[in-house]
């Protein structure tokens, strides 16, 4: 498991795609700027050496998975941007051959149907790591204290009013 920028980024060039147009170093650079979402996202300290480019404290597999998932997201919304600036034709024909492609309209509605369902998930990831990683800050009552058990009262709360049980 690797706990530096340059690796995590290798990842998720690796999973997204080589052919998608970002460079890894463009989302080192991105992971760089936003390790403070992730330190946001999941209440804690997490930094980049400069130098070396690692994490410290190292990352845990779900803390990385969230991060890329944030990665997702963002590569999502570039996607729908950059798809709704382009031209929208369907089919070109020339003497040499014809091209077609899907309609703009149908790229961006499947963009931003991933796009939610990465987002869906992210909150999830991010509610259940901040469930687990959570202590609680007091704990009502004194659990040394022997309780008070009447059988007679089981069930019937008119019978306790009644009798000051």
């Amino acid at each position: 498991m690797t706990n530096n920028i340059v690796g995590i980024a290798q990842e998720i060039y690796e999973e997204i795609g080589e052919a998608s147009g970002f460079s890894i170093s463009a989302i080192t650079q991105w992971l760089r700027r936003n390790i403070g979402g992730l330190n946001t996202n999941l209440n804690q300290n997490f930094e980049v050496d400069g130098a070396t480019f690692e994490i410290t404290p190292a990352l845990s597999d779900i803390e990385k998975y969230i991060f890329k998932k944030m990665y997702f997201i963002y590569y999502f919304d570039v996607q729908i941007k950059t798809t709704g600036s382009t031209s929208d034709f369907m089919s070109v024909r020339d003497d040499y051959g014809t091209v077609t492609r899907s309609s703009k309209n149908e790229l961006l509605r499947n963009y931003v149907s991933i796009r939610k369902l990465e987002y869906d998930e992210l909150k999830q990831l991010i509610a259940q790591y901040r469930n687990n990683n959570s202590t609680p800050i007091q704990v009502a009552g004194d659990d040394t204290v022997p309780g008070f058990y009447d059988p007679r009262t089981i069930g019937n709360t008119r019978s306790r009013q009644f009798f000051g049980f």
